[in-house]
């Protein structure tokens, strides 16, 4: 009998990440996994940063971390991860390479072919932090991905896919899509609209597109191309360097046109002012942001070297552009949206429906599925 059918508080699980957050990535990723696993499974997360700390039920334990970058950050966090995990846990599931032995790993991104993806967009050599890292990284990763003993899930069939290709990963990989919080992502969001346009000093009648992450997934492109819609505007929310921002919106000649906000754990204000959602990424193993932006009734331009593109039916959702670098290809796809408001809250609908089957109690339930099949493969072992 396989351990996650013996009494339920039995299970010992350990989520190992290293940031515990509702915002980030595979950090929300775990964070909707621990809440709703809490009251049927004894669950522990090992994390370096706490944003907030998990269900009083759950255990939470600090491993530590040297962050000067993401390098030091990756590699200083898997040596005591290993020493700290150890013995006692049914499963042991981690978030890319980020311990050195996992029952389960979620992949969330192959950053091979990120960096590969980088190199195709912004045509000059990347900087020489980023090589270091992409040497040593992707080594690691690729071991850990690799390794037929563990169980691997993949957040869209392209990961997967890059998985087999790129890592030589032989070993099935379960593909689970991200989930959405429909509490927080959902169309009612347009209550925002009005309060976060006057803030941003942009008019009721006004089309507005949003993007939403790193300036690295086809902001450029979308300045380009938005050059090319006269009157509407860009709503860019990011993380990555304002000033700089700021300085490419001029170069584009968009600058009057494009309102820069800083991270906020409360995006869903601004899905809630936009009209469409853009994001040219060159690779993004998903996009949460893109599945946020659905749920919340707004259609979709983006690339098929998104993820989340696999739940997108071009047309009905939105709109896939080919290439990051196809401004010709973005423009025409944002003018259109821009000129046809019965297009726009036709695709929006449908797009806000089609989220409401992807949830992440569904996400969850599909994990757990992962769980028993390792554990009745390593009793069968």
């Amino acid at each position: 009998m396989s351990t996650l059918h013996r009494r339920s508080c039995d299970v010992r699980i350990a989520f190992v990440v290293h940031d515990f957050n509702r915002t980030a990535g595979h950090s929300r990723y775990v964070y909707e996994h621990v809440v709703r696993l809490v009251g049927d499974h004894e669950v522990h997360v090992f994390a370096n940063r706490f944003a907030e700390l998990p269900p009083v039920s759950a255990t939470a334990h600090h491993v530590p971390a040297f962050r000067a970058t993401a390098l030091t950050t990756i590699v200083t966090f898997a040596v005591p991860a290993t020493v700290l995990v150890q013995g006692g846990f049914d499963i042991v599931h981690a978030q890319g390479f980020s311990i050195r032995k996992a029952d389960v790993i979620t992949a969330h991104i192959s950053n091979g072919r990120w960096l590969a993806a980088r190199r195709g967009l912004e045509g000059a050599g990347l900087p020489l932090h980023e090589r270091l890292f992409g040497a040593v990284v992707t080594p690691l990763e690729r071991r850990a991905l690799a390794d037929p003993a563990t169980s691997v899930i993949a957040v869209s069939r392209a990961l997967a896919h890059d998985l087999r290709t790129e890592y030589g990963r032989t070993a099935p990989t379960t593909v689970i899509h991200h989930g959405v919080d429909g509490a927080q992502f959902n169309p009612g969001v347009c209550r925002h609209r009005s309060a976060v346009r006057a803030a941003l000093g942009i008019a009721e009648d006004a089309v507005v597109f949003l993007y939403v992450g790193d300036l690295r997934k086809g902001y450029v492109p979308s300045l380009a191309a938005l050059a090319q819609v006269p009157g509407a505007h860009l709503v860019a929310v990011t993380r990555s360097d304002l000033a700089d921002a700021g300085e490419q919106a001029s170069a584009a000649g968009v600058r009057t046109r494009v309102h820069l906000v800083a991270a906020t754990d409360e995006v869903e204000r601004y899905y809630g002012a936009a009209d469409v959602f853009v994001l040219p990424t060159p690779y993004d193993a998903f996009g949460m942001v893109i599945t946020e932006a659905m749920a919340c009734g707004l259609p979709v331009i983006t690339t098929p070297h998104a993820g989340a593109s696999e739940l997108v039916v071009p047309g009905l959702h939105g709109h896939l552009v080919p290439e990051a670098t196809d401004v010709a290809a973005l423009a025409r796809a944002m003018q259109h949206l821009a000129s046809d408001q019965s297009a726009r809250t036709a695709i929006g609908a449908a797009a806000a429906s089609l989220m409401t089957g992807h949830t992440w109690d569904a996400v969850v339930s599909r994990t757990v599925g992962v769980y028993h099949e390792h554990l009745e493969k390593r009793a069968a072992s």
